[in-house]
């Protein structure tokens, strides 16, 4: 499984043209995030910042089309992603920013109140909830990508909502096993683009390669488990 999900970015014609948009999206996205940061909070920040928006539709809608479209199909244009990297952007904004800002919150506070002399109390309740936070977060994060291959595969937002459209494969053990493997990718991928937003050379740039690779493996991943799941059969 790990195998062809690491062959698909360079052995598949879909995989290599998805690669390739992932890559200039990720370099995109990393150069106007990284300008946008260094000129705010000058107007002038909108362009950049325009850049990394356009960046972060086409590299989500990228991967939307591959973990929701089936694999026969042609990639479609860069156009065509952009509706599909819409509805997943705001997907996430729904689904994992509010888990990401709890979980941030939790791991920054817990160690401020476990050094707290007499703070066991305060200690306690804090780890307790960091575990909560960070068991929600992995649980939003495992809905997700279902409820936007969901999306994609249907061609319809409300159907990531429906528990008749997405519970099948969330129930599925294929498809958990293989969102492990693509968690872990694009976990990855996300350390990888931090570094690329850093830094503004060589290094940044094959960081930002890597990234793409490690978004589309992963996203290729849990895409056939979905499929699977949800009885589209091998892909």
């Amino acid at each position: 499984m790990i195998s062809d999900a690491l062959r698909y970015p360079v052995s598949d014609a879909l995989g290599r043209a998805a690669l390739l948009r992932c890559g200039v999206s990720v370099v995109a996205l990393a150069v106007g995030v990284r300008y946008a940061v260094a000129v705010a909070p000058s107007i002038v920040a909108l362009v950049p910042a325009a850049v990394a928006f356009v960046g972060a539709v086409v590299l989500f809608g990228t991967a939307a089309v591959i973990l929701g479209s089936d694999e026969r199909r042609p990639l479609p244009s860069v156009r065509a992603v952009v509706r599909p990297g819409l509805e997943a952007l705001a997907l996430s904004v729904v689904v994992l920013v509010p888990a990401i800002v709890l979980l941030t919150r939790s791991l920054i506070e817990t160690p401020a109140a476990l050094a707290q002399e007499n703070g066991a109390g305060l200690g306690l309740f804090s780890l307790v909830s960091s575990t909560i936070a960070i068991f929600f977060f992995a649980a939003c994060a495992y809905v997700y990508p279902a409820a936007v291959a969901a999306s994609v595969s249907t061609g319809r937002l409300r159907a990531a909502a429906e528990a008749e459209t997405v519970l099948p494969a969330l129930t599925d053990p294929t498809y958990f096993l293989r969102w492990t493997v693509g968690f872990s990718f694009v976990v990855f991928a996300a350390w990888l683009a931090a570094t690329a937003v850093r830094r503004g050379d060589v290094l940044g740039l094959l960081a930002a390669g890597v990234a793409a690779y490690a978004v589309v493996a992963g996203a290729r991943t849990v895409g056939v488990g979905y499929a699977r799941a949800s009885g589209g059969g091998p892909r």
